[in-house]
């Protein structure tokens, strides 16, 4: 009799408790041991509390809010041929945890969307060159909606049950290699650029001084002057200039020797 009564008890302790999160759905798995159908049942548990199911049953929680998948990409060509890098993101909310399981597995993201994102990614891609989708809003916005228009249609021809709320391609960034060519452009550029400024300021110079001294010829043939009278006048007139500054001042007649002891 005892060996009967817990017979009769086992299956009730052999029980697996079902309790999904505020968010989740739980989809429950069926592996009989000997008679029945196994599978993914059709009908999840929705509702937040406990239930309990058979042990030979299996049970996975989906988060049914709002989640988001990044994918990279590297070495996407834009349209004038410079190799791109993406950090992509897609929004989704699952919408049939259950069918999506039963009819795609768990792996659904990889086996029917991934290469098929990749490829309408690369397109869009191709579309444009590398300035405007670097630093023009509009473009990147434009390839974003076009992305998400493609995947939204994607998932319905396939009938996932999923809803593709927004993607986002982010912004465009040269690889690595392009990128250090283009530093080293940049750099050769302000190079020539500093080159050409400081030969500019350099002939600037050499035309004001040729300038002058133009101004100075002129003046001494108008004034009747020699290039050494001309020159012993502008001697005196700096010698005047240091003296209104000086606190002392003493005018050395020309070819008069001072000594200081």
């Amino acid at each position: 009799m005892r060996y009967l009564l817990a017979a009769l008890l086992l299956p009730l302790s052999a029980c697996t408790a079902v309790s999904p999160e505020p968010g989740q759905q739980a989809v429950l798995i069926d592996k009989p041991l000997m008679f029945g159908d196994g599978g993914v049942r059709l009908q999840d548990v929705r509702n937040p509390g406990r239930t309990y199911t058979w042990w030979t049953t299996d049970k996975v929680y989906v988060d049914v809010t709002p989640q988001t998948v990044q994918v990279s990409f590297d070495d996407f060509s834009s349209s004038d041929n410079i190799l791109l890098d993406f950090s992509t993101q897609i929004q989704y909310r699952i919408t049939a945890p259950a069918l999506l399981l039963s009819r795609f597995g768990g792996q659904w993201f990889q086996n029917n969307v991934a290469s098929q994102y990749a490829a309408i990614v690369r397109d869009q891609v191709k579309r444009y060159d590398m300035t405007r989708m670097m630093s023009d809003p509009e473009t990147a916005k434009k390839i974003d909606d076009a992305v998400t228009a493609s995947v939204r249609e994607l998932a319905k021809e396939q009938g996932l049950p999923i809803q593709i709320q927004n993607i986002t391609l982010g912004r465009a960034r040269p690889n690595a290699n392009v990128l250090e060519q283009m530093n080293l452009t940049a750099a050769q550029q302000q190079r020539v650029k500093t080159l050409a400024e400081a030969t500019n300021a350099e002939r600037q110079r050499e035309q004001e001084q040729v300038a002058k001294a133009d101004a100075d010829n002129a003046y001494r043939n108008r004034m009747g002057l020699t290039p050494e009278q001309y020159l012993a006048s502008q001697i005196a007139e700096l010698n005047a200039n240091a003296c209104k500054e000086a606190k002392a001042c003493y005018l050395v007649p020309s070819g008069t020797s001072v000594v200081a002891h």
